[in-house]
């Protein structure tokens, strides 16, 4: 079986890049920025840890934890992304 941990910080570095993604396709700019992309991955990662560790994953399937790490990863990337904009 593959770790919880695992599945999740994966899931949330991909929604995470997801959400620079949109970002991307949502602005003026025509360059995709690496360095944001590089923050929103660490963002993710140390979230997807704190929540893999904080949450009870007995009883939570694979595609569970694919989901809890998605939203997970584009979620911190979106609030922090907001943040700084205001």
């Amino acid at each position: 079986m593959v770790d919880p941990i695992l599945i999740t910080v994966v899931a949330a570095v991909i929604g995470a890049g997801l959400n620079t993604l949109r970002g991307y396709l949502h602005s003026d700019e025509g360059v995709y920025s690496a360095k944001k992309l590089a923050g929103a991955l660490i963002i993710s990662t140390f979230a997807a840890i704190a929540v893999s560790q904080s949450i009870a994953v007995e009883g939570v399937g694979i595609v569970g934890l694919a989901l809890i790490g998605l939203t997970t990863g584009f979620a911190a990337d979106f609030a922090v992304t907001k943040s700084k904009k205001d």
